[in-house]
């Protein structure tokens, strides 16, 4: 079965992380956010190097704010107020 993009065994798995989240406070959820957020910038980093290994550090952090822009669908937006 898919959940919202993730794989789970049965419905009781995808209920039982539901449960854990809601026991999770607030602060404990949006820790977790910047967790998984710090995550996928890591791994796009690493990936963003290994396409382009002689990119420099500036390079890469670049072309990181890019693919997030194109994903949240902002370079469409800034490509019109030219």
């Amino acid at each position: 079965m898919e959940i919202a993009g993730q794989d789970y065994a049965d419905r009781a798995s995808y209920q039982a992380q539901i449960d854990a989240l809601r026991r999770m406070t607030g602060e404990q959820r949006f820790a977790l956010a910047i967790e998984m957020w710090t995550t996928a910038c890591e791994t796009t980093r690493a990936g963003i190097r290994a396409q382009h290994p002689r990119f420099s550090p500036g390079e890469v952090e670049r072309e990181l704010a890019r693919r997030i822009m194109i994903a949240n669908g902002a370079a469409r937006i800034i490509a019109s107020h030219r």
